[in-house]
């Protein structure tokens, strides 16, 4: 399968492009920055340099290129965190629709805001509290609008908080404070928590969502459907890595932030099943880190 991954110089894309590789496929990556993972240096703003590649007939484009949260969107501002955002994904769809491929995008947990219920299902409605999760909810409706009016098939993902080899979000951090030696300094008590998925375990489902019929017009909720604290996940790291850190645990100022999915639907359409617990992907990510250090 031919496959473009866009967002490819980042944490994420970088995992998918290798792995996607590593599965055989024929994958090329687009970003506005260069990295070894990365064929095409594009802006996804700029609809005529997209729509260029359409003589490369792509196979499937799986979309990740974004503000990938709402602190670097609430820098850049709505007007440039849209532009990307949405407009970046009306443009992937249109090169999508063009070569007639499969797209799937990577969306994110922040579309339900803070969950009045436990786990969260595909049916809960959007209630974001940030410009981020709300152009996110504006993508997913573009994609949708691309499947109904056009028959673009199309898959969303909505997202936890997938780790692995590149992390620079929470669990990254974790481990190369650990690996030095430096405190882990845990907000707000510990008691926040989310759901983490191994990178390999998303490739998995990327692909899943690529080959099946029964993805096309679907959200999934991506994860392991299990919840973990931060405390806790500083606590492992620091028990896996073998390391002397202290762990800081910063008083408690606001109420929990608890999140995690019910993933039932992803297991049940698409055959998902994650290979990796908390534990195990860990020592992989934390082998990967000792390495590249």
């Amino acid at each position: 399968m031919k496959i473009l991954v866009t967002g490819s110089s980042g944490f994420l894309g970088r995992n998918i492009v290798e792995c996607l590789r590593g599965r055989g496929h024929d994958v090329h990556g687009l970003d506005i920055t260069k990295a070894e993972t990365t064929d095409y240096i594009i802006d996804i703003k700029d609809r005529e340099r997209v729509l260029s590649l359409a003589s490369e007939g792509f196979d499937a484009i799986v979309h990740l290129a974004a503000y990938p949260n709402p602190r670097s969107f609430s820098s850049a501002g709505a007007l440039s965190g849209l532009d990307v955002n949405v407009v970046g994904t009306i443009n992937m769809l249109e090169l999508a629709k063009r070569v007639n491929a499969r797209f799937l995008l990577y969306s994110t947990s922040n579309i339900y805001g803070k969950p009045r219920k436990l786990p969260v299902t595909e049916d809960d409605p959007p209630r974001p509290f940030e410009g981020y999760g709300w152009s996110k909810v504006a993508a997913e409706a573009a994609v949708m609008s691309y499947h109904v009016t056009h028959g673009l098939p199309v898959t969303i993902f909505r997202l936890w908080k997938p780790y692995g080899p590149y992390d620079n979000g929470v669990v990254g951090i974790f481990i190369t404070r650990a690996l030095k030696g430096e405190d882990l300094v845990v907000n707000n008590g510990g008691v926040d928590t989310t759901d983490f998925l191994y990178t390999e375990d998303l490739c998995d489902a990327t692909l899943a969502a690529l080959t099946s019929e029964r993805a096309v017009g679907e959200a999934f909720n991506i994860g392991l459907g299990v919840e973990t604290s931060i405390l806790d996940l500083a606590k492992l790291i620091v028990r896996l890595t073998g390391s002397s850190s202290n762990i800081r645990v910063q008083p408690q100022t606001t109420e929990a932030f608890r999140s995690y999915p019910d993933v039932s639907k992803a297991f049940r359409l698409l055959g998902f099943k994650p290979k990796y617990d908390l534990e195990s992907g860990l020592r992989r990510t934390i082998d990967w880190f000792r390495r590249n250090l």
